[in-house]
């Protein structure tokens, strides 16, 4: 994907055209409007087809799709099925606008705040493949963090020349607390510090990181910096996303990366 079709996909591209003014209520934002007889938790339940000789605790893996995302999947698949090419271009804008507005409704941002990639992957090596960091800076993550954010920094480190850093939050899971992974941070970061990356819920553990008191911590660290040497506090937030009723502004950090997937 080049820089254009990425800026296609961005609230900033579309903010030039559907974006700027009122758009038509789509029918797949439509789809999304929960029903008031949703009330309890076995008609909740039988909105998913999960089979019932389970229990299922696998979600943080896929998740399965409710009754109105599986009809909007099949409209949508019998559509790019009857007619690709117009079908496309008749619906692919004004469904992105429809999914920038609910996103930026459902995190409490503008929608063009928001960029749409494919997935947390891809939108990991776009954010640490793009953000400027200096030769003599440094990028600071943790031992927790996922693949997809330790190979797309060490890249971006062989790239810039910027020194790149993992440390542990916590000694013992048993025994971590909030303070003490706030206090760790705050001891870890150096004067060239430039970006901190770290995972919200960790998913080999569940252990789930107080983002909003290490964003404090570290906008009085920032106090102190020119702008150019300001912490960056960037958040894999896949696991959290739609677990977490919590606002980006409520979180603090700088960048946020999630897929939906989960």
């Amino acid at each position: 994907m080049n820089r254009r079709n990425f800026l296609v996909r961005t609230g900033w591209w579309l903010s030039t055209g559907l974006l700027a003014g009122a758009a038509p209520e789509s029918r797949a934002r439509a789809d999304l409007i929960v029903s008031s007889a949703l009330n309890t938790w076995n008609t909740i339940r039988a909105q998913f087809p999960l089979t019932r000789d389970r229990i299922h605790m696998a979600g943080f893996l896929l998740a399965s799709h409710p009754q109105p995302v599986r009809d909007a999947i099949e409209r949508h698949r019998r559509g790019l099925d009857e007619n690709p090419a117009e079908y496309l271009h008749e619906n692919s804008a004004q469904l992105e606008n429809a999914v920038l507005r609910a996103a930026a409704d459902y995190l409490g941002v503008q929608p063009t705040d928001i960029a749409l990639t494919d997935s947390t992957t891809m939108g990991l090596g776009l954010l640490y493949g793009g953000l400027r960091v200096r030769a003599d800076q440094e990028i600071l993550t943790t031992t927790h963090d996922h693949y997809s954010t330790s190979m797309s920094l060490q890249l971006r480190a062989a790239r810039t020349g910027a020194a790149l850093r993992q440390i542990p939050l916590y000694q013992q899971l048993a025994t971590v607390s909030q303070e003490e992974i706030v206090e760790t941070l705050v001891k870890a970061l150096r004067p060239q510090t430039r970006i901190v990356a770290v995972t919200w819920v960790h998913s080999s553990t569940g252990l789930k990181l107080p983002i909003r008191l290490m964003a404090e911590a570290l906008s009085k660290v920032n106090a102190g910096r020119t702008k150019d040497d300001h912490v960056l506090l960037c958040v894999d937030g896949v696991h959290g996303l739609g677990v977490e009723d919590v606002r980006m502004e409520e979180l603090g950090c700088d960048f946020f990366i999630a897929g939906c997937h989960k």
